[in-house]
């Protein structure tokens, strides 16, 4: 072997041994590059739990923006303190006076202002009873009499503020009748079932609202933009329909029998001159076409197809 066959062999032997230190390194590169990410995961990066953190992991803010505010008002806002219930609405009072000898020793002088602070705490009973006794008396024949009252043992037996919040409880605040009669057992410890508590909410509250929902009735015409839109529901198995009319200030929902256009002529009314939005239905095109002068249904033609899908 020559020189040259020499060196050529041992070049031969120093690539395969940088090979093999290649193949080597590649595999620990890969190993390091495992552990690394396992290492970095936290909570905001993978479905690892925040109590699994070694450290907060770190959130990244947009260019320019400050650290997360303090608690409370801000530098410049202006402050807002709650107002104190008015006069009438305070049932004690309760003065504090510095005495004559410490106005002496401190040079103090009495004005007629006073710092006011008020507490406010419900009463023992949240309820007011008030109980009848009607005197039992017997006729000669044993059968039993009693005063005449007239017509005060026919009226709930819940009073109107009462009443009111029975109501407000059921519409504002969407609470079912099992929420309300819980509310009524816990709180202001008056059991009451909810066959009463359904009764009273659709008749006597509901009947006691028909001049306020009649009065916003009469108003729909007048109204210069409307939104109208009606869905289906079944009771006892018959298919009715609620009508939903929405103006900037007032909705009006109206239960119907009927999808057809006479609900809206009930409701909208032929004199209606403003712009009303629906749907592509139907009866909504037929109203539009039948009670619009020809200015009035170019608009409302417009206004209709927008909404076509």
């Amino acid at each position: 072997m020559d020189a040259r066959d020499k060196i050529i062999e041992d070049l031969r032997k120093l690539v395969a041994r940088q090979s093999e230190q290649i193949a080597k390194l590649t595999v620990r590169v890969a190993e390091l590059e495992l552990a690394l990410a396992k290492a970095t995961k936290d909570s905001s990066t993978s479905s690892k739990p925040p109590s699994s953190d070694i450290t907060k992991p770190k959130t990244s803010r947009k260019p320019g923006r400050g650290g997360k505010p303090k608690r409370g008002g801000q530098p410049g806002h202006q402050q807002h303190l709650r107002e104190n219930l008015p006069p009438e609405r305070v049932d004690e009072t309760c003065d504090y006076e510095i005495t004559d000898e410490d106005i002496q020793r401190l040079g103090l002088k009495s004005t007629d202002e006073f710092e006011t602070y008020q507490f406010i705490e419900l009463p023992e009973s949240p309820v007011f009873v008030t109980e009848l006794r009607l005197r039992v008396y017997l006729t000669d024949d044993g059968e039993r009499y009693v005063p005449d009252v007239g017509d005060i043992l026919n009226k709930p037996i819940f009073g109107p503020r009462l009443l009111a919040i029975i109501g407000w409880m059921k519409s504002a605040a969407h609470c079912s009748y099992s929420t309300i009669e819980t509310y009524m057992e816990d709180v202001l410890q008056v059991p009451v079932s909810r066959g009463y508590l359904a009764k009273i909410c659709t008749g006597l509250i509901a009947d006691s609202l028909d001049q306020s929902y009649q009065d916003l009735k009469d108003s729909i015409p007048q109204q210069e933009q409307l939104g109208s839109d009606e869905t289906s529901f079944k009771n006892n198995g018959k298919k009715h329909w609620i009508w939903c009319i929405a103006s900037a200030i007032f909705t009006v929902f109206h239960i119907a029998p009927t999808r057809s256009r006479k609900v809206l002529e009930e409701l909208v009314g032929e004199e209606f001159a403003g712009y009303l939005n629906f749907d592509y239905f139907s009866a909504n095109c037929s109203f539009a076409w039948n009670y619009r002068s020809e200015a009035q249904q170019t608009a409302r033609s417009i206004t209709t197809t927008e909404l076509m899908p």
